[in-house]
Order: structure tokens, then C-alpha cells, then sequence
């Protein structure tokens, strides 16, 4: 069947007629449709979606296809690539059953000036033929990025279980056993196909609501500055796999009142363990109370995260994804790598590319923390994450950039948060050396020094840096020392950390993880410095944390998870976005909540561009 093709660059459309076979006198669709989804000069990204359209489930596929001309693949995901034009793919161990109906959809990034080639193949000839639909152009260069990110929430029975050192810490926030104090019903362990298809993406927004990164700020698609201000709500990255508080609070009611607090932004830990468990089409039980969320009942965990984002989209707010673990346990955070277990580095990139794949059409879910507080000590520990430009497997710049590049090639639009290690060697020493005082040590996930020696090497405007950092409560750090304030933690620990890339107009930050106690005393004021200095640098930030079950630092909510700790919340309303007495969502068009104001609203007003300085 010939393929008709066109081309043009710069807002390149290529298309192909789509075929219509015949067989004994009935139309059948082909089965291997290629699609070239974004395009610019010397370059561009396409999918090949492998259809079943047989009576009989299909267990494995394989495809091959060849450009005519210079084209050629830099890399691929959600299949198993082999050859050099040539290429084949096969499928891999979650995506090759079909059922009747059914497809598997792959991705590839290339140079070249995206050719249409045939797809052949057992599966394709089936059906009679390749085919492709159409595609359509992007923007003039491809976007590509790194992050990671992680917050330490740790759900146990016990106090606070935080690990730390003389010389650096995380915020291993423990949170209290939900089994306990919860009546919940399992939800469904089987999903809708749209649940488990890595194809099927929610798209609940019109598009217009992405970001990107102007130096040291985040702007939107008119390149007006926006400011991130929001709070952590955790459980997804925990074994009950879903929100805590479901187990007593009702979704709805409960998000609309976070919106209407002002949070314009929710990241969500998760763990790599469930996104794996989502791919491979496992749902286990969640501990979701459905008297309280009738709207729930037999909802698995990934539908009532898809759910999570259509009420987000209604009310103006945003969310962020974030890989607090590998594994889905109460205290996986504290494991200090990617991989554990079963969970490998080739299952982290995996997990990534297919949450970018589910919701590359879906702008309100904006932003993807790679991996929460890499850490470990090179002097003392085996498994430290450490940043530098070897192939080491523990090296985190080097995992960060391939995921952010592998997300970015499927989504050019989505913002990457990388956070940082532990330690970082001193100067004229190297990770060998095995003398603690040869490295500068601070909270997990927040020694950004390494980037100044070793850049990500990640193309495009989405790269955010996402630094955490604590007060005394959670550790009593060296800088923590009588009269300290925000100019001597400046000076101390937060400049070379993380904050000279703000000063430096490198990039924006955003602190991931930020909160504690209100004791009236060194933990608060540390909290009221760092606000302080957040809000005079429009420095983007989300609190650690909405629940109340963070045993280090306890939450904006009681454990009835409808009360607001009115003491927090005063002093965390401070760093949220506003104008006059109205917060400011990051929607181009739906106002945050029932009181807030969109991003046109805010300029409209004559809002100033919350611009770092």
C-alpha cells in the first residue's frame, strides 16, 4: 500500500493518508501505525502503536522499519530496540500481551528529517499492511531535561524515625500507622483498559498551561514569570498506595479546601515500585474509606490518581510527581538510591517513560521530581549517590540526565526537578577518599555543588534544581549555632548548596521539602528565615507537609484531617502567591479554588512578575 507523505519544516506537519485494507471484502485497519508526534530541524521523536486486530491474544510482538534516507535513532523507550537502520523492536515483559482489540505503543527519538517508513512484521502482516497516521509539528528545538526529587515520609507505628549525622540529615518524616487508625475497603484489584494501557493518556486541559525556564525563573507559554507555592500531600509512595486521610476524609471536599488555602501546586510522592505495578496491569488493595468516598468505591489506586488530576484541573491546581522511593513501603525513603530490590535503574527509566507517555497530553500534571534525597556517605557507605561524570552506578547526574532526556523526548513540555546528594568531595579530593572531613555534607538531596563542576548535559528549558532543607528539629546541624539567621545560614550552608544557582541566573529553584514543628523557638524561627528569604528571591517551594502524620515535622492538618493548624498556616501563608487578598493559581484560565485568580487574572490586575532577583 503506498504512503503518501508530507513535509514542512519549521511547524513540520507530516502526514500520511490514512490505509484502508481489504480483505475478503471487509475493511480491517493496519495493525503498525507510525507517527511522527514532534519535529524541528535535524530532529524529531515518533511513535509505533502495534495494534492486535486478530481474534486471538497476541503474547510478544516484533516490528521492523528502515529510512529511505539519513535518518537515524538516538534512543528509544517501552520496547526493546536493536539495529542501525535497519531497526527492529520487540516488546517488553508488560506491554507484549495483546488481546483482541488491543495495542502497545513505543517511542524513539532520531535526526533527520522524520521520514514515514513502512513498519512490517508478523502482527503487521496480519492485518495486511503498515500504516500511519498523521503528526504534526513542534516547536523549533527539541526540550530536554533532568530532575529528581524525593520527600522523606516515612508511615510507621513508632515516633520519628529520622537518620541523620553530625554532618548531614534527611527529613525522614514518620508518619503514624494509617491500618490503625482507619476503616477502609479494598479497591478493586483489576482496572479499566484506559487504566492500564501506557498508551492512554489522561487530558483533561487544553495544553496552554506548560512551563519552561527563563534563567532563574519559571514562565509560562507567553513568557510571563509564575511562582510555585504549595505543600506535599503523601501516601501514594507508601504500602497503602493511595493519598492518606482517604481513610477519613472525603477527595473532593478535602482538595477544594487545600485549594482554597492557596496551594497552587501539590506534589504527590510516589514510589517507583507502584508506577511498575501500574505498567505491568497490578492493582493492589488501597486503604480508601467508602463511606467517606462512595465516589471511590472499586476505583483502584491509579484510577483514583487519574481522578486526582480531573478535580485538580477543575480547581486551578497543579501537581507534581515525585519518586520518593523504589519501593512502596512506609519507610523507602530512607534507602538511599534508585534501585533497591527488584526495583533496577533499567525499571526507574521505564517507570519514568511511561508515566511521560500516559499524561504527555495532560498539562496539569506539569512537573516530575526525578528521585527524593539521594544520599549516602562516599566516606563510610557503599551505596552513596555521588555527582560526577563517571559511569559509576551510583552516580546520580548521570541517571538524572538520561531520565530527564528519555522523559523529554516524550514530553518537551513537562518541568524537570533534579535534587542533589549528600556529600560533595572538597576540593583537590575525589570519591575515594575515605576521611569524612575531605567532603562539604548537608540534608539529603540538597548539595547541589556538583553541578557547578559537572553541568547536566540535558538540552531544552526544563530543568528546575530542588534542593530540601530542615531546622533543628529534625537535626541539630552545625549551622544551627546561637544568633544563626538567614544571612548566616546563607553564608554557612544555603549559597554554595544550592542558592548560587538562583544568584547565578543558572537555573530556578525550588525547594522540594521545607517545614516542622511549631515549637516557638529555634525550629520556627529557622522556618520564618528560610520563608522569609524564599518570598524575597521568589524562590518556588513546596512545605513538607498537608498530613499530619510526618512524625519530624508534623503537618497543616489534625489528624481529624479536616482542622488546619491555624499557627502553620499563618506562617506558611506567607510565601504563597498572591495579589491583594486573592491567591494566584498557575492555570492560564480557571481561577485556584473558589476565591483565587488565574495567571491571565494576575496580569490583567496588574500583578508584578514574581521574577528571582
Amino acid at each position: 500500500m503506498p504512503i503518501k507523505k508530507q513535509a514542512k519544516l519549521r511547524g513540520l506537519v507530516t502526514s500520511l493518508a490514512a490505509a484502508t485494507l481489504f480483505f475478503n471484502g471487509a475493511a480491517v485497519h493496519a495493525a503498525c501505525d507510525y507517527t511522527v508526534t514532534n519535529a524541528w530541524p535535524n530532529g524529531f521523536t515518533a511513535i509505533i502503536t502495534v495494534t492486535n486486530d486478530t481474534a486471538s491474544t497476541v503474547n510478544g510482538w516484533q516490528v521492523a522499519w528502515e529510512y529511505a534516507g539519513a535518518d537515524r535513532l538516538t534512543n528509544s523507550w517501552n520496547a526493546s530496540l536493536s539495529g542501525n537502520n535497519p531497526y527492529s523492536a520487540s516488546s517488553l515483559s508488560w506491554n507484549g500481551n495483546l488481546a483482541p482489540g488491543s495495542h502497545a505503543e513505543f517511542g524513539m527519538q532520531g535526526t533527520g528529517n522524520a521520514e514515514i517508513p513502512d513498519v512490517t512484521g508478523d502482527l503487521c502482516s496480519t492485518s495486511g499492511s503498515s500504516t500511519s497516521s498523521s503528526s504534526s509539528s513542534s516547536s523549533s528545538s527539541s526540550s530536554s531535561s533532568s530532575s529528581s526529587s524525593s520527600s522523606s515520609n516515612s508511615s510507621s507505628s513508632s515516633s520519628s524515625s529520622s537518620t541523620s549525622s553530625s554532618s548531614s540529615s534527611s527529613s525522614s518524616n514518620s508518619s503514624t500507622s494509617s491500618s490503625s487508625s482507619s476503616s477502609s475497603s479494598s479497591s478493586s484489584s483489576s482496572s479499566s483498559s484506559s487504566s492500564s494501557s501506557s498508551s492512554s493518556s489522561t487530558s483533561t486541559s487544553g495544553g496552554g498551561d506548560w512551563l519552561h525556564v527563563d534563567g532563574n525563573s519559571i514562565v509560562d507559554k507567553n513568557g510571563r514569570a509564575v511562582w510555585l507555592t504549595g505543600a506535599n500531600w503523601f501516601g501514594f509512595n507508601a504500602t497503602e498506595r493511595v493519598f492518606h486521610g482517604l481513610w477519613s476524609a472525603h477527595q473532593e471536599t478535602f482538595m477544594q479546601d487545600i485549594v482554597d488555602h492557596g496551594i497552587n501546586i501539590l506534589r504527590v510522592p510516589i514510589s517507583t515500585e507502584l508506577i511498575y505495578e501500574w505498567m505491568n496491569g497490578v492493582y493492589k488493595p488501597v486503604n480508601v474509606n467508602t463511606w467517606a468516598n462512595p465516589e471511590l468505591d472499586g476505583l483502584n489506586s491509579l484510577q483514583i490518581f487519574d481522578r486526582t488530576l480531573e478535580l485538580a484541573d477543575q480547581m486551578g491546581l497543579k501537581v507534581m510527581l515525585d519518586v520518593h522511593s523504589a519501593l512502596a513501603d512506609n519507610s523507602g525513603h530512607v534507602a538511599p538510591l534508585w534501585y533497591n530490590g527488584t526495583i533496577t535503574e533499567a525499571i526507574f527509566y521505564e517507570t519514568w517513560e511511561w508515566i511521560a507517555a500516559r499524561y504527555k497530553n495532560d498539562d496539569t500534571l506539569i512537573a516530575f521530581d526525578l528521585e527524593n534525597e539521594p544520599h549516602g556517605k562516599a566516606h563510610a557507605e557503599t551505596a552513596a549517590a555521588r555527582w560526577d561524570n563517571s559511569n559509576h552506578p551510583n552516580n546520580w547526574k548521570r541517571v538524572a540526565e538520561e531520565a530527564a532526556n528519555r522523559i523529554l523526548a516524550i514530553n518537551p513540555n513537562v518541568l524537570i526537578l533534579v535534587e542533589g546528594v549528600e556529600v560533595y568531595p572538597r576540593d583537590s579530593v575525589n570519591w575515594e577518599s575515605n576521611d569524612e572531613h575531605d567532603y562539604y555534607g548537608t540534608w539529603w538531596g540538597g548539595n547541589l555543588r556538583g553541578v557547578k563542576d559537572y553541568p547536566l548535559n540535558v538540552s531544552g528549558n526544563q530543568i528546575v534544581y530542588s534542593p530540601h532543607d530542615y531546622g533543628p528539629s529534625v537535626w541539630d546541624q552545625d549551622w544551627f549555632y546561637a544568633g544563626f539567621d538567614r544571612y548566616t545560614l546563607l553564608s554557612d550552608v544555603w549559597y554554595d548548596n544550592w542558592f548560587y544557582l538562583h544568584d547565578q541566573n543558572i537555573a530556578p529553584l525550588l525547594i522540594g521539602e521545607w517545614g516542622g514543628h511549631m515549637d516557638g523557638d529555634r525550629n520556627q524561627h529557622w522556618m520564618t528565615e528560610l520563608r522569609d528569604f524564599m518570598v524575597d528571591h521568589k524562590i518556588h517551594h513546596t512545605f513538607w507537609c498537608i498530613n499530619p502524620n510526618s512524625g519530624d515535622t508534623g503537618g497543616l492538618i489534625g489528624y481529624d484531617w479536616a482542622t488546619w493548624d491555624q499557627a502553620k498556616y499563618s506562617l506558611f501563608e506567607k510565601s504563597l502567591w498572591k495579589l491583594g487578598g486573592q491567591f494566584v493559581g498557575l492555570s492560564q484560565d480557571t481561577p485556584l479554588g473558589n476565591n483565587g485568580i488565574s495567571v491571565n487574572q494576575f496580569y490583567q490586575k496588574g500583578g508584578i512578575e514574581p521574577r528571582g532577583n
